[in-house]
């Protein structure tokens, strides 16, 4: 299988995070912040993560923990996260 990854669509202050792992690709949108937050990736609520993604909701917690130590790898090495119930926070 293939292996997880993301790609990134940039339009300055904001864009898109794409989680890719086979034939998955779910499309996030992204917004850098000030403050407290770097970013601000949102995601959908757990209610809506069937209707919104087409993966199941004991899915949800592992895809978005991905998305958030990747994104920090790739984008912000010295930030954390916090994962909340619409957004995925990376924190200064």
């Amino acid at each position: 299988m293939a292996s997880e990854y993301l790609k990134y669509i940039n339009n300055g202050r904001d864009g898109y995070v794409v989680y890719i792992h086979g034939n998955i690709e779910l499309k996030f949108w992204y917004e850098l912040e000030g403050g407290k937050y770097v970013a601000i990736i949102y995601i959908p609520t757990v209610d809506n993560w069937y209707s919104k993604t087409g993966i199941t909701n004991d899915q949800r917690q592992a895809i978005t923990e991905f998305i958030a130590r990747q994104m920090i790898k790739d984008q912000a090495p010295n930030s954390t996260y916090e994962i909340c119930e619409d957004c995925i926070g990376l924190l200064n």
